[in-house]
């Protein structure tokens, strides 16, 4: 079949002209093309149908498709999917004054230039070095990912004028505003990144993937750092719990360990406040403000380890409340000095727990008091490194490994002795849920 050339490049140009002064990339509609052409309908998706072959249009269709979601589809798939429309009607509903027009399909049909007809004819000096938004101007899909090194969150997170929120698997970041609505930084450093996620490279190493949509929204400024911390996209993957939330929109049943270590402590809180009337912790933690580094979203580094360690250590032998312990067991013990002086010591916190465990728990097997305390004093003797010497901050992807493996043998340990608790007779009070014997807890 052949067509007016002329008719060709008026809907060409219009499809053009639509997706360039749209200010989020949006395409023009496959009905609106006809009528503003004042072409015949189906004469009009024959022309399109030629301009899709020729590569100079492409077109989306879905329950959305005002928007290049995730790829751009193949030229045959495309062809066959205007055909089809040739049968979709209108439907019209009169509401008062108003008339309503709709198309009769789940799946209506919107029109964009290609991307090889955008890289030839678009100008997109205009977005200077703002990468990512230069990318959507060239239709690139808006919900693929970008991936990046972890250290690319290192400038929010250390910065406290940054609102830097993270959960188990995903972030936001956001320039904080003082009570009047004032900026506490400068407009290049505004910034409001909706989401970042966890995501894995072909090493299986932690990267940080965000949608390209997102990241078009920052500042140029910020576009161009962001540039300075991306890799390939080649065999990097999102983390399918985040990918699940943010594209699918289902709920994350999956928790990572830092909260199930969370949730165990708190488990403990609620069972011996019960059990015995005073808690074997001073405080229960808040699961939903984490500190920094308690978190995947960890760079490597030996700075970024023993902050992690120092707040793991708080969260353990710290917050162990010695008054617990009174009436049960010796809180302090006699240290010769001489053949007829001694030295009165306090017990160490974890030495306590070690010592009730052992007499209160009735276990088999006598070594295991000592197997779940060794974590728990591993992280303590970690903690003294930086404590008593200076070290020198040092990059090393080692560290999310000992991280990693840290942080599930606590977890273990106090999952045990939450479990071993739960068997008093007193604990059928507390309600604890169903969730903490799930085996839905990631470590990566």
């Amino acid at each position: 079949m052949k067509f007016s050339a002329g008719d060709l490049k008026r809907v060409e140009d219009l499809v053009f002209s639509f997706f360039c002064q749209s200010s989020d990339f949006n395409g023009i509609g496959l009905r609106r093309i006809s009528k503003e052409l004042n072409i015949d309908y189906v004469h009009s998706i024959d022309l399109i149908k030629q301009l899709v072959i020729d590569g100079t249009v492409s077109i989306q269709s879905s329950t959305n498709p005002n928007i290049i979601g995730f790829r751009h589809h193949a030229k045959e798939l495309q062809q066959d999917v205007l055909e089809n429309a040739k049968h979709i009607k209108e439907s019209k509903t009169l509401i008062g004054s108003f008339k309503l027009v709709s198309e009769q399909t789940e799946y209506p049909i919107c029109v964009y230039p290609s991307k090889e007809y955008l890289k030839m004819h678009r100008d997109v000096t205009d977005f200077g070095y703002a990468k990512y938004k230069v990318a959507l101007a060239l239709a690139e899909p808006q919900l693929s990912f970008r991936f990046f090194e972890t250290d690319v969150l290192e400038r929010y997170s250390g910065e406290p004028r940054f609102d830097f929120q993270f959960q188990d698997f995903s972030g936001s970041i956001s320039c904080k505003y003082d009570e009047v609505g004032n900026a506490a930084m400068r407009e290049e450093d505004q910034i409001f990144l909706k989401s970042f996620g966890l995501g894995f490279d072909a090493a299986a190493n932690r990267v940080i993937a965000v949608l390209l949509c997102d990241l078009s929204k920052l500042s140029f400024e910020h576009q161009v750092f962001w540039s300075t911390k991306e890799i390939p996209p080649e065999n990097c993957k999102v983390l399918k719990d985040y990918y699940d939330n943010i594209i699918e929109g289902d709920w994350i049943a999956a928790r990572s360990v830092f909260s199930a270590l969370i949730e165990e402590l708190n488990a403990i809180y609620a069972l011996t406040q019960s059990i015995f009337g005073i808690s074997i912790f001073s405080k229960e933690l808040q699961k939903e403000e984490p500190a920094r580094n308690f978190t995947f979203f960890f760079s490597p580094t030996s700075k970024n380890y023993y902050e992690f360690i120092n707040l793991l250590d708080k969260y353990l032998s710290e917050n162990i409340n010695r008054s617990f312990f009174e009436g049960k067991i010796t809180l302090e013990e006699l240290t010769p000095l001489d053949d007829s002086t001694f030295e009165r010591k306090q017990k160490g916190t974890l030495r306590l727990l070690e010592e009730w465990i052992t007499s209160d728990f009735n276990y088999s097997d006598k070594t295991i008091p000592a197997q779940i305390m060794a974590p728990l004093k591993k992280v303590r003797r970690e903690r003294q490194t930086p404590a008593h010497k200076v070290y020198e901050n040092i990059y090393d992807v080692a560290f999310i490994g000992r991280q990693k493996e840290i942080m599930e043998s606590c977890y273990l340990s106090i999952r045990s002795i939450r479990r071993n608790l739960q068997t008093h007779p007193l604990a059928k009070n507390v309600d604890l849920g169903s969730d903490l014997d799930e085996d839905n807890v990631k470590y990566f």
